[in-house]
């Protein structure tokens, strides 16, 4: 059996496509850390000129206006909510002025958490978030502003109980694990799964080519069968190393951050965050992915052993990935139970964040949830690929 891995093994290095796959994840490892990851401007980011037109603006409203009888209530009102507000923006200010970062933070995750108690509630008609979050017709502006401030308040709370060296960079999360992290949250699942589909999608047909080569192995079909998928599986873990190249130049360029950084956690039911560190966070999608590839693995050799055709293959395999945007709409998990689809959980980042939940509108999509249903759905596609592997109509040779 190790010699036949080691066969398969060596095949699977030396295969063009596999080797053109790590060419491109190297390459676009190297092109998003030289040039998007420069490029990203986070909404939520520390921009001094912005705090002190803020406090400057306020201030001068506190001290020309008049509070009597005949005065507007929304005069009355802004006179109120100011002073805690500009309070929080000039500790802020001070403390960047200083480079007493610790200081900031605790004032920024305060400036957080005031702001959206006061804009959330009152806001609509007056108050705003981020005007960044009102742009491209976005309907749901106010629920993802709050959203993002209440992340935001979590995230700067962390940083003030941790122990973290902190940065301008830490808080504007673009070191190199914050990266990952923030990928993790985006397309970095994707690619990923896709890059396992693509290693996979031949390992059974190939053989095809060279009969003879192998009909003397002392092997049944269902053991060589899982062989080839430890090597798919094996494969497909190694893609991180091409796509780690780009990490290490942005750790060298921004910092590469530490595993004790806070990574908030949404939960739907009480609508509120609580902080996981960033190795906990990264640990969860790593078992997560590795059960995806379990998964993709499983099927794909389930359908090469009966349809034995690679476009139907690679076609189904691109299905299970891409499905989700059939039926996915803003809130439809209060309507539909989303969370036994196994094709709800490919966005592995946004699963554990709980940041899934929030735009389902359900607190059904979880971390465990989505090992259970895809650990089973993995076991039925090998139990089925066992007892078809032993019918003789679907030989592999």
């Amino acid at each position: 059996m190790w010699s036949y891995f080691k066969f398969e093994f060596l095949q699977f290095i030396f295969n063009k496509k596999n080797i053109a796959i790590y060419v491109i994840l190297l390459f676009f490892s190297c092109y998003y850390a030289l040039k998007i990851a420069p490029a990203y401007n986070p909404i939520e980011k520390v921009d001094v000129s912005v705090m002190e037109a803020r406090y400057l603006t306020r201030e001068e409203f506190l001290k020309n206006v008049e509070i009597n009888d005949g005065t507007h209530p929304l005069t009355k009102f802004a006179a109120q909510i100011f002073p805690e507000w500009n309070k929080y923006d000039k500790e802020r200010l001070e403390a960047i002025k200083q480079h007493n970062l610790n200081e900031y933070a605790e004032a920024t995750f305060k400036w957080y958490a005031y702001s959206d108690a006061i804009i959330f509630r009152y806001g609509g008609d007056f108050l705003y978030y981020n005007p960044r979050y009102y742009t491209y017709g976005n309907n749901y502006a106010r629920e993802d502003g709050h959203f993002a401030y209440s992340y935001s308040a979590s995230r700067f709370e962390g940083y003030t109980k941790g122990k973290s060296n902190l940065t301008i960079n830490v808080f504007e999360e673009r070191t190199a694990l914050q990266t990952l992290q923030r990928q993790l949250h985006s397309y970095l699942p994707f690619i990923l799964i896709v890059s396992c589909i693509l290693f996979t999608v031949d390992i059974v047909i190939k053989d095809r080519r060279n009969p003879t080569l192998l009909q003397g192995l002392p092997l049944s079909d269902w053991i060589r069968l899982m062989i080839k998928g430890a090597v798919s599986l094996v494969g497909s873990i190694l893609a991180i190393i091409p796509l780690s190249v780009g990490l290490l130049i942005i750790g060298v360029q921004n910092g590469f951050g530490d595993f004790n950084l806070p990574v908030p956690i949404y939960h739907s039911v009480e609508e509120l965050f609580s902080n996981i560190t960033i190795r906990e966070y990264l640990i969860q999608n790593v078992v997560f992915l590795v059960i995806w590839f379990l998964f993709i693995i499983s099927l794909l050799l389930l359908v090469s052993v009966t349809l034995k055709n690679e476009f139907a293959t690679l076609l189904i395999g691109c299905l299970v990935v891409i499905v989700e945007f059939a039926y996915f709409s803003r809130g439809i998990g209060v309507f539909r139970d989303v969370q036994w689809y196994p094709t709800s959980y490919v966005q592995v980042g946004q699963i554990i964040s709980g940041y899934r939940n929030y735009l389902y509108g359900t607190d059904e999509l979880t971390f465990g949830t989505g090992l259970s249903i895809i650990g089973l759905c993995t076991c039925i596609f090998l139990l089925l690929t066992f007892l078809i592997s032993n019918h003789k109509k679907f030989k592999l040779l």
